[in-house]
């Protein structure tokens, strides 16, 4: 019988171990996220510092301004691929990779993701 209570408690202490490292696991991914945004947010905001105000800033051309939300909301409606797809390969009087083709796509989705969540 001491051996049962031994295994039982045995095993409930590796299973005690065990929900608390995937807690803590579960913490580090959500950080290591939260960081990954934050990045993603800083690069877009850089972009669109560099490339992509010149015209969103003051509507070039018919561009939606930076933060006006009635102007963003057909667009964003539209979904994000398309408003990716429209800026990697332009459209309208925006050139493709808003004329900077040493653009990476990655850069190109961090600058839309950008503007977008300030147009919301």
């Amino acid at each position: 019988m001491k051996k049962i209570v031994t295994g039982v408690v045995s095993f409930l202490v590796v299973m005690l171990f065990l929900v608390a490292c995937n807690k803590q696991s579960d913490s580090a991914s959500s950080s290591e996220s939260t960081a990954s945004q934050d990045n993603q947010m800083t690069r877009g905001k850089e972009v669109y510092t560099q490339v992509c105000s010149g015209c969103h800033s003051s509507g070039v051309a018919g561009a939606p301004k930076f933060g006006d939300k009635e102007a963003w909301a057909p667009r964003i409606s539209q979904g994000m691929d398309k408003l990716f797809q429209s800026a990697i390969h332009g459209k309208g009087n925006m050139p493709a990779r808003g004329g900077q083709p040493g653009l990476s796509d990655q850069d190109i989705r961090a600058a839309i993701n950008y503007m977008v969540s300030n147009s919301r």
